[in-house]
């Protein structure tokens, strides 16, 4: 059985550079509501969001759930 979860977090989109809404989509990727563009989320003492495109790389990990 898969389980899906996600998040809504509010951020400043890279692409569009507005403050605005992204929805997870992955463990570090969201997707901006605004002009859905795609952004990893990164965390070095604060939340930024980085612009991913097809030259991208992610790695995809799977989760035990008890």
């Amino acid at each position: 059985m898969i389980r899906f979860t996600t998040e809504i977090v509010t951020g400043d989109c890279p692409a569009c550079t507005e403050k605005t809404m992204l929805v997870n989509i992955s463990n570090s990727l969201y997707r901006c509501i605004n002009c859905g563009e795609d952004v990893e989320q990164k965390i070095n003492g604060v939340i930024k969001y980085m612009k991913v495109d097809k030259e991208s790389r992610m790695k995809l990990t799977e989760e035990e759930h008890g």
